[in-house]
């Protein structure tokens, strides 16, 4: 469907969400691995389709970031059945950009602030400057 979308409208922003990882709040593992696995290829199909297509090739940034949401609350139940858990790696996440913004393949390793992605993705829209929390990555050339 997206796809389809990006054939016939070419939107200057896109907003993707994958759900069947979500399997994973039914406990079912192999249900999670397979909705990984799902989204994985989607990916791809999406980040296929901007580069066969001219409205978006060589201009279009693409960023695939996780689900969000897995504060601790002080529950003790399943971490993860529910996403709590009281760790420091409940609190990370990754985050994949290709395209445009990106000038070269790399990994970064320092922490990078969830509030920071706002202000980097508002300028690669383009919007007016705003006071932002954040701080605009400086990996984004913009």
């Amino acid at each position: 469907m997206s796809r389809e979308v990006m054939r016939k409208f070419a939107p200057q922003l896109l907003v993707v969400v994958f759900s069947d990882v979500e399997a994973a709040h039914f406990g079912s593992f192999a249900l999670h691995l397979s909705g990984i696995k799902t989204a994985d290829r989607l990916a791809y199909q999406l980040w296929q389709e901007v580069e066969d297509n001219p409205d978006y090739r060589g201009k279009t940034t693409m960023v695939i970031l996780p689900e969000f949401g897995r504060d601790p609350d002080g529950s003790s139940t399943n971490g993860f059945f529910n996403h709590r858990a009281n760790s420091d790696s409940t609190r990370d996440a990754w985050m994949m950009a290709l395209g445009a913004a990106v000038d070269r393949p790399q990994i970064v390793e320092r922490t990078i602030r969830h509030i920071d992605l706002c202000p980097s993705l508002a300028d690669l829209l383009g919007c007016p400057p705003v006071d932002f929390q954040g701080s605009k990555l400086k990996e984004f050339r913009g």
